[in-house]
């Protein structure tokens, strides 16, 4: 429950993150779980682009909303 008041918890496996954290798109994440929503390959340089508070990488976000 510490977790989940504190607001540390993963929004992809809804684990508590105790060390490296990524907050992005108002939500936290371990690092390797910080994935594009189609290809799921890993975000981790920082680049990435949101449509309907989901995480794309530039190429499938460019694929699938051109």
């Amino acid at each position: 429950h510490y977790h989940m008041k504190r607001g540390s918890l993963c929004a992809s496996c809804q684990m508590p993150i105790n060390g490296r954290c990524i907050t992005a798109i108002n939500k936290k994440y371990h690092p390797e779980h910080f994935t594009c929503s189609f290809c799921l390959k890993a975000l981790n340089k920082g680049t990435f682009k949101e449509k309907n508070e989901r995480p794309y990488c530039q190429s499938c976000f460019h694929k699938l909303f051109p």
